[in-house]
């Protein structure tokens, strides 16, 4: 998933706006099991109750952008999330070129415990099509080609070598390593989650804020780093957090994480971002 450009330039108090309508309102229709969007008389409706002062301009975007979030992820995300059996078939595919191509990226294990503690299936796909990618594009393959198991924080140096900038936080992915790389990522797959409990939810948290910090330091210095989220697990994130999900495209909206890679778009997505980073052009 992708920001929608027309709304690429609004400031915060537009998103403020957003966010007060979702929550108000609600972010989902429970009986249709969707994403909702709102109707111009059930916003001007909740202003007036709320004696909230908007422009005509703010009140048409807000329609327009919550029709498009919705229809993004109802009519697109939804079918592209995958649940463990799926991710494990899809999975399965992978790992024979993994075996055969004599692949040197990391498959690991999820965090699970008995029966459920399997590779994750997820992080392993992307692994092994970000490595492949790069082949591909390189012709090396005497290594994974990027950083697939970060163990320290991510620093930014400029071309003197001074240090202009570093994450808080550790991520699952960096290219072409944790040092001044062009792009991150995190994943965010959940198969066996039984609720959508408050670590799933502090998951979300911790990608705005990663991606607070990478806008302050393009802001501050110019210095570009692609912050990618990906995300899996149908129940976890459709039957359970839709609104985590709305959250989310409002933050990639709003320039605080630049894409979220859903199930299935990452067999197709990832390594077309992949190549367009490692062109030096505009993903």
């Amino acid at each position: 998933m992708k920001p929608f450009k027309e709304f690429s330039n609004k400031d915060a108090s537009f998103w403020a706006f957003i966010k007060f309508v979702s929550e108000t309102m609600g972010y989902t229709d429970r009986r249709g099991g969707i994403v909702k969007s709102y109707s111009e008389k059930e916003i001007r409706s909740l202003c007036q109750n709320y004696n909230i002062n908007i422009s005509e301009d703010i009140l048409s975007d807000a329609l327009t952008y919550t029709w498009m979030r919705a229809n993004l992820l109802n009519d697109f995300a939804e079918p592209m999330l995958m649940d463990a059996h799926s991710a494990n078939e899809e999975y399965k595919k992978w790992e024979q070129l993994h075996r055969i191509g004599n692949y040197y990226c990391k498959l690991p294990l999820n965090k699970q415990k008995g029966e459920k503690k399997q590779i994750a299936f997820f992080t392993a796909i992307i692994n092994i099509l970000a490595e492949k990618t790069i082949r591909e594009f390189t012709g090396l393959t005497d290594s994974p080609g990027f950083d697939d198991d970060p163990r320290g924080l991510t620093y930014i140096w400029d071309e003197e070598r001074h240090l202009i900038g570093a994450s808080s936080r550790r991520f699952d992915g960096a290219f072409p390593s944790i040092e001044s790389p062009k792009i991150v990522w995190e994943i965010k797959e959940y198969y066996y989650a039984t609720t959508f409990g408050s670590r799933v939810a502090d998951g979300v948290y911790e990608t705005q804020l990663d991606g607070f910090e990478f806008k302050e330091l393009f802001e501050r210095t110019g210095y570009k780093v692609y912050h990618v989220l990906f995300l899996d697990a149908y129940r976890t994130w459709w039957k359970q957090g839709k609104s985590y999900l709305c959250r989310l495209v409002d933050a990639m909206n709003s320039g605080v994480v630049d894409e979220v890679i859903v199930g299935r778009e990452v067999l197709i997505r990832w390594p077309e971002l992949l190549r367009s980073i490692m062109k030096g052009i505009e993903p």
